[in-house]
């Protein structure tokens, strides 16, 4: 069994790597698809420095088969090109906003996550204004991400001054000090906020579906005829009985953690990974938006591979 799951993954990243390497190559208007004498990329003029660092990591006039073999040689130095807009190595692009955006995903992720599935259950059980908060949470979930945004940034933000509206931190500000990260949390609480509220619904929808279809079971009806514990009820019968179906969605939530982000990011100017791709795709920054790439995948799989053995290991277990 581990080692069909070791194969499984390891062509899920074959996969993904030999994905990102043809891409840029056959994609119309890619750096690659420029002669090697020509600096004019992208519509603009590299320096001669970026351009030639361009050639000695993409080697495009050399054969396809050494191209691949060069970018995996690459890969496993941990170099991901160099950027054409920043102008620096990819990786330490990626290393200096990463934090940022799993700062922001995760936080949010955990209490948006034990804040609906809380409130689904209970809605469920007890049955107090369900079809008052399920249209609460339907109108809340059909609102566009971005539309929620900037509706609380405007208000909360620009109009009310309740907290800073856009950036992670005071431009000047001394680094690593109280004030720096008095200020970080203030510059994080609308962000956060946004994001929190647009993950509730769906895993509110969930847990209190998932929860009312457990009560119907025949097991559960049995379970009170015979003056089972309610508590028990809940605990034994109930809730271990839509772990696996929590525990899908958060798999879920989890791989879009730091894709999920991107509208939050670009919208109140938060330095993470959203941020930075939106630059790479306004400046068509090939490397950088390729490395974003890589990085998200390989973030997917290995988020997708936890679940699956926490699953695996709950289904044995019930």
């Amino acid at each position: 069994m581990k080692f069909k799951i070791l194969a499984k993954y390891s062509a899920y990243i074959f996969l993904i790597l030999f994905i990102s390497f043809i891409l840029p190559r056959i994609i119309p208007g890619s750096p690659l698809s420029y002669a090697q004498y020509d600096t004019y990329i992208l519509n603009q003029s590299l320096p001669e420095e970026t351009f030639n660092a361009f050639k000695e990591y993409y080697a495009p006039d050399k054969p396809v088969y050494q191209q691949f073999i060069l970018y995996l040689k690459h890969l496993s130095n941990f170099d991901l090109g160099y950027s054409f807009y920043y102008r620096l190595p990819v990786i330490s692009l990626v290393k200096g906003r990463l934090p940022w955006t799993l700062l922001l995903s995760f936080s949010s992720l955990i209490i948006s996550s034990i804040t609906a599935i809380t409130l689904g259950i209970k809605t469920s059980l007890t049955g107090k204004s369900s079809r008052l908060k399920m249209m609460l949470m339907i109108g809340v979930q059909a609102m566009p991400t971005f539309l929620a945004a900037v509706l609380i940034q405007g208000i909360a933000g620009y109009r009310l001054k309740l907290f800073p509206a856009w950036g992670a931190y005071t431009p000047g500000i001394e680094f690593f000090t109280p004030e720096f990260y008095k200020d970080v949390l203030l510059h994080f609480i609308l962000p956060f906020f946004t994001l929190t509220i647009c993950e509730i619904p769906g895993m509110y929808i969930l847990a209190y579906n998932s929860t009312q279809k457990i009560k119907k079971e025949n097991y559960v009806t049995f379970a009170n005829y015979l003056n089972i514990d309610e508590k028990q009820i809940q605990t034994k019968f109930i809730f271990k009985n839509i772990i696996p179906e929590l525990l899908g969605k958060i798999n879920v939530q989890f791989i879009y953690a730091i894709t999920g982000s991107i509208f939050i990011e670009a919208i109140f100017s938060y330095p993470g990974i959203g941020l930075l791709l939106k630059s790479a795709t306004s400046g068509r920054d090939y490397p950088l938006m390729q490395g974003i790439l890589i990085i998200t995948c390989l973030y997917g799989l290995a988020i997708n591979l936890i679940f699956e053995i926490i699953l695996k290991k709950n289904t044995e277990k019930y």
